[in-house]
């Protein structure tokens, strides 16, 4: 039986820009979780986004640039005015 996530595939979440929760950015990375934090406090990884009331996560968009980069990513480079 089809679920309906089953059409979610990378690319469509990435066109969507979806979010990622803190596991599942561990696992694409391949950080630890004192990594990730002290990357996100020197600046060189995204940081993520409030989405509710204790809950937050990053932009799968962010940290696929991060990916591809991750030696000269840095939040001043990748920031964007609203």
């Amino acid at each position: 039986m089809k679920k309906p996530d089953d059409d979610l595939t990378p690319e469509l979440l990435l066109e969507l820009n979806a979010f990622m929760s803190e596991k599942a950015v561990m696992r694409a990375t391949s950080l630890s979780r004192t990594s990730l934090h002290r990357k996100r406090l020197a600046g060189v990884f995204p940081e993520p986004e409030p989405i509710s009331d204790g809950r937050v996560g990053y932009r799968m968009r962010d940290v696929q640039d991060w990916l591809k980069d991750p030696q000269s990513w840095s939040s001043q480079k990748n920031s964007f005015d609203i």
